[in-house]
């Protein structure tokens, strides 16, 4: 099987320039780990995750060595959250992504996945994005291709 025969074509996407609120909504109310970040043509050209997301709320290597006893209380760092939404997306997305082809075996994006630890790949076509897939998306289609129940 291909990437192209089991690929999401519709895809939730956000640009830089809108905040991280919009992206933990679509996230929290779509129940999925993230979102492609396209420009004006489509184009990819980044992905923002929950991991992202809650990354922003650590210190920075600053806020760290200038203070190393408060930047190590994680109940102060849950209550960054309302700053962190209000970020641009451009300033906690993850801007070189790793894609898959539609084109592609369905194990050879798995392989992908499981290699570079991520849960899912966008499809990009001559830089386009065309879909997303999931290493659930996978497991599924392989389940239902290869295993059946009377």
């Amino acid at each position: 099987m291909k990437v192209e025969e089991i690929m999401n074509r519709k895809v939730l996407t956000v640009r830089s320039d809108e905040s991280v609120a919009k992206v933990a909504a679509l996230i929290c109310l779509n129940n999925i780990s993230g979102v492609p970040v396209v420009d004006e043509e489509n184009r990819l050209v980044g992905i923002v995750s929950e991991k992202d997301i809650l990354r922003a709320m650590y210190p920075s290597y600053t806020e760290f060595h200038d203070d190393p006893v408060r930047s190590r209380d994680f109940e102060d760092m849950e209550t960054r959250y309302p700053n962190v939404v209000h970020l641009k997306v451009e300033e906690v997305m993850t801007s070189k992504v790793i894609t898959a082809s539609p084109h592609d075996p369905l194990l050879k994006a798995a392989s992908t996945m499981i290699l570079r630890k991520v849960r899912r790949l966008p499809v990009v076509e001559e830089g386009e994005l065309v879909g997303i897939i999931s290493q659930g998306d996978i497991h599924q289609a392989i389940f239902k291709a290869y295993l059946s129940f009377p």
